[in-house]
């Protein structure tokens, strides 16, 4: 009896034993599994973040902005090598190699199975919001936001002046024209309208001669307008980039990653803040490697050449000026007289006193041009000039109109207080389509960053700032091996993590 108890016993202390172990390795696989959860989440979030620590060098060095290159140099997108480095170096933290003595047991070892881009945001999409969306972020450290209303202020007036501007033109054309129409028509002129208008020249004519400056000023806005601003001692840049192969132009790559650009006036006003900073124009040469040396003037008018970029900005520069110049004539009562007296005598000469005013208005737009002429060349050689104009500012008469365009030495007195060529530079950027500001700057960063040894091929529709990648894991069972609950398990445990990373800040996104 006694033997058959103690067997007993035994065989009940066995089996209390086997639970007893049971619910310890339950507990151990049960804390186990949690710690591997809590590994896979880790190691996602360090695998993708490693990722983007291989940004460009060139570009966060030389402007701050980070981009990852998907391509690898080779100008192709390849999300396939991504998600194969990802799976490497995720398989790498989960099975280091370990050097030393004794045997390595990882007890949190797992495979990883797969990993992938799920979403992803290049540095074109959207315009290259992504670009600008890092510039605002970077330049909110270095400015406040309460630069907006100046520069509001200078896009309207500059915004005004470029409609008056046209409108001078049209007063000189319509002169001429109306004289033109004048001498093919012969009209017989009004007998009592000549006399009074001979009447009237004869006092004016009698103290000095004036030519017609409107012919003249006609020539010479059909010539080349930056040799009547630019002396011989001004030399204009050769550089030229091709177009064939620009952002605008070619079919761009494009990701999938939801996100919006922010474009408020703010936003605005840090990017031409940041284009000061870090992009070159007429006259403020950057000493970086540079397709172009006039990359603002770029930005704003697109053209493949630093010398039609020049052109474009002193044409738009002239118009400006036409129309702030022309509408101060308008107020000044002197020299409208003046215009008047001119007109008369060339009424007169021609026989067509009815077109008179007509003629008048002429020649102040020809006025308003030539001192237009001359506020250029003090703008392109680094002077100020006047906002406003008033009596005093004004530099050229009446009598030397016609000659200015081709006299490079006359220019227009500087003004202390005035605007010069960059105030004109950043107010016509504060008034351009911001989407058009994105594409262009993404394109000259492109070209740029082609000029550095190993980025020859880089295309910007291949740099990734942004991305949602998919890790899967896989991990086999460990302690319940040990206990019959084993065949519960016997396929392991799947894990799968999603995780975002993006340059911007994703609060930031608007």
């Amino acid at each position: 009896m006694k033997h058959s108890r103690t067997g007993s016993v035994t065989i009940f202390m066995s089996l209390m034993l086997m639970v007893i172990a049971s619910l310890l390795f339950t507990i151990l696989e049960g804390s186990r599994i949690m710690m591997l959860g809590m590994t896979a989440v880790i190691n996602s979030q360090s695998v993708t973040e490693s990722i983007f620590a291989e940004y460009s060098v060139p570009a966060y060095e030389n402007y701050h902005l980070l981009m990852m290159d998907s391509s690898y140099g080779t100008g192709q997108l390849m999300l396939s090598k991504v998600n194969r480095k990802m799976q490497e170096l995720g398989q790498e933290n989960l099975s280091p190699t370990v050097k030393g003595f004794g045997t390595y047991t990882n007890f949190l070892q797992m495979h990883v199975t797969d990993s992938s881009v799920v979403r992803y945001e290049l540095a074109t999409d959207q315009n290259a919001a992504p670009l600008l969306g890092q510039i605002s972020q970077f330049m909110k450290k270095e400015f406040a936001a309460d630069l907006a209303e100046d520069l509001y202020k200078k896009m309207t007036d500059v915004q005004q002046s470029d409609r008056q501007g046209e409108k001078a033109d049209q007063y000189l054309d319509g002169a001429l024209d109306a004289i033109e129409r004048a001498k093919e028509e012969k009209e017989e002129a009004n007998t009592q309208a000549r006399k009074r208008a001979r009447t009237m020249a004869a006092g004016y004519s009698a103290e000095s001669e004036i030519e017609n400056p409107m012919e003249d000023i006609k020539s010479a806005k059909s010539s080349p307008l930056l040799a009547q601003i630019l002396s011989g001692e001004d030399s204009i840049s050769a550089k030229q980039i091709s177009g064939e192969d620009s952002i605008e132009r070619r079919v761009l790559n494009a990701g999938n990653y939801e996100s919006s650009a922010s474009s408020g006036i703010t936003d605005k006003i840090l990017i031409i803040r940041y284009l000061d900073k870090y992009t070159s124009y007429y006259k403020n040469k950057n000493p970086l490697p540079h397709a172009l040396d006039y990359e603002q003037e770029y930005i704003l008018f697109g053209k493949t050449s630093d010398e039609n970029n020049l052109n474009k900005m002193a044409t738009r520069l002239l118009t400006i000026r036409e129309g702030i110049n022309f509408g101060y004539l308008m107020t000044d009562a002197a020299k409208r007289e003046e215009a008047m007296a001119v007109a008369i005598t060339i009424a007169a000469a021609a026989q067509i006193p009815a077109a008179v005013k007509a003629i008048q208005m002429g020649i102040l737009a020809s006025w308003a041009y030539a001192e237009s002429i001359a506020e250029l060349r003090t703008l392109f050689s680094g002077g100020k000039i006047a906002a406003v104009k008033t009596a005093e500012s004004w530099t050229v008469s009446l009598a030397e109109a016609a000659s200015v365009p081709f006299r490079n030495s006359v220019r227009s007195a500087e003004v202390n207080s005035g605007l010069d060529y960059k105030d004109y530079l950043q107010t016509f950027l504060a008034m351009e389509n911001l989407n058009k500001i994105g594409k262009r700057l993404a394109n000259i960063l492109e070209k740029n960053l082609r000029l550095y040894a190993g980025y020859e091929q880089v295309k910007l529709d291949c740099m990734v700032t942004a991305m949602e990648a998919e890790h899967s894991y896989h991990a086999q069972q460990v302690f319940l091996t040990f206990v019959t609950i084993s065949r519960l398990s016997k396929k392991g445990y799947h894990y799968k993590e999603q995780y975002r990373f993006s340059y911007i800040k994703e609060e930031e996104r608007s």
